[in-house]
C-alpha cells in the first residue's frame, strides 16, 4: 500500500520527536529510578548509583551523603554546590534516613532553601538510599557503604562523604572524617576538597 507524501512527513516528524525525547532523557530517567512513597524523592541502590554515573554526560559524578541533623553535612553542602558550578560533574545529594523519616523532608527543604541563593536550579537531584527489608537507617547505610566502597578505601560509616564515580561506573574516591583530620576548623571542608576531590574533576568552561 502506497503512503502519501503527507503521511510520510508525519511519520518522519513523529520519529524525530521520539528520537529527540529519548536523547534528552536524564540519567534518572534512563536508570528508571522509582520515587519513594513519601517526600517525592528517588530511591537508590548501589547499582542505581553506578547506573547514574554511567549515563552522565559529564566525566564524573559526585554522590554526597547527607542528613539535616548532621552538622558537618550542613556546613559542607554550600561547598558541594560550588563544585557543581565550577566543574564538569553531576551532583546528587544522597539522604541516609529511612524512606518515611521526617528528616528527609527537612533535608529536602534545607537543600531547596540553600539553592535559592545560588545560580543552580532548585530541583537538585536528591536521592534516598532504598530501605532494606529488615533493619533501620544504620544497617542500610552500612550495607550501602560496604557495597560501594572499593578495597583501597576504608569502610567508615560516617556522614558527609564525597563518593566520586567516573563515567565507567568506577569509584574514584570515598572520603571520611580521616581526610579532614589535618583541618584546624572541622566546619571548613575546603582544604580536604581542594586536596583530594577537585584533582579528580574537570573544570567547567564558561
Amino acid at each position: 500500500m502506497l503512503i502519501s507524501f503527507s503521511n510520510r512527513c508525519q511519520i518522519i516528524i513523529l520519529f524525530l520527536f521520539c528520537s529527540l525525547k529519548t536523547y534528552a532523557q536524564t540519567p534518572i530517567e534512563k536508570c528508571k529510578l522509582i520515587k519513594s512513597y513519601q517526600y517525592n524523592i528517588y530511591t537508590v541502590t548501589t547499582d542505581d548509583v553506578r547506573c547514574l554515573a554511567k549515563n552522565s554526560e559529564n566525566p564524573n559524578t559526585i554522590f554526597y551523603t547527607f542528613a539535616s541533623w548532621c552538622q558537618p553535612c550542613v556546613y559542607t553542602l554550600p561547598y558541594l554546590f560550588t563544585i557543581e558550578l565550577v566543574s564538569k560533574v553531576d551532583v546528587y545529594v544522597v539522604l541516609v534516613d529511612k524512606e518515611n523519616s521526617r528528616s528527609n523532608y527537612q533535608s529536602r527543604e534545607h537543600i531547596y532553601e540553600l539553592k535559592k541563593n545560588s545560580d543552580l536550579p532548585i530541583d537538585t537531584n536528591i536521592l534516598v538510599i532504598k530501605d532494606l527489608d529488615k533493619g533501620g537507617q544504620s544497617k542500610k547505610y552500612k550495607d550501602f557503604l560496604k557495597k560501594i566502597t572499593p578495597n583501597k578505601f576504608e569502610i567508615i560509616d560516617d556522614m558527609s562523604k564525597f563518593i566520586v564515580l567516573n563515567r565507567a561506573g568506577e569509584v574514584q574516591l570515598v572520603t571520611s572524617y580521616k581526610d579532614k583530620e589535618d583541618n584546624a576548623d572541622w566546619k571548613n571542608p575546603k582544604p580536604m576538597i581542594k586536596r583530594i576531590v577537585l584533582p579528580l574533576l574537570e573544570k567547567r568552561t564558561r
